[in-house]
């Protein structure tokens, strides 16, 4: 019987990113998406965590989590199934490198987006605010701008950039990158 193939299990931020480098470049993944708004709660996103890491162990399978550190007990959580991580602290160091979100924050402290966080803001925001009472327009005060990961190869919805910059009174800036770092780093797991 031969090895059965890895299983990633990715926050839903990456889904875009994801599904083009299955249909474009030829990753050859198994990929399960979580709820990329599972951040805002820790307990959620660590029982919906737990439960793939669950399955894909139970099917025997080496498991692949394309997460930062999302969560405080991520390590340990991930150790207990044997899963290894994206070696990254985030979705957007992960995208763009850990340098360049310093050397863009060095210009203006920065809020940034992807394609990802465009199209789920608005859920995480209300999941936050439905499960803490979390006014996350408070949390904006310390920033400059917004600067929007653009690859050229994912779509943004340039109406939810706007209401973004107008739920945060920001303007907004557009940084060009690719997925080739992304890439690395998951090709590197």
């Amino acid at each position: 019987m031969g090895k059965k193939a890895a299983l990633f299990i990715s926050c839903g931020i990456f889904r875009e990113e994801l599904e083009y480098l299955i249909r474009e470049k030829g990753f050859d993944g198994n990929v399960v998406f979580l709820d990329a708004a599972l951040h805002v709660n820790f307990d959620k996103l660590k029982a919906t965590l737990i439960g793939a890491l669950e399955k894909g162990a139970d099917a025997g399978r080496m498991i692949k989590v394309l997460y930062g550190h999302c969560h405080p007990e991520i390590r340990e959580i991930l150790e207990r199934y044997g899963a290894k991580r994206l070696a990254a602290g985030n979705c957007l160091e992960a995208m763009a490198g850990p340098d360049e979100v310093i050397r863009l924050n060095s210009e203006a402290t920065s809020f940034f987006l992807s394609a990802g966080w465009v199209n789920n803001w608005e859920n995480m925001f209300a999941l936050g605010k439905e499960d803490f009472g979390f006014d996350f327009k408070e949390m904006f005060s310390q920033y400059k701008r917004i600067v929007v990961f653009e690859t050229g190869v994912i779509p943004i919805d340039e109406e939810k950039v706007r209401k973004f910059s107008d739920f945060t009174g920001l303007p907004v800036e557009r940084k060009r990158i690719t997925l080739d770092r992304l890439l690395d780093l998951i090709t590197g797991i």
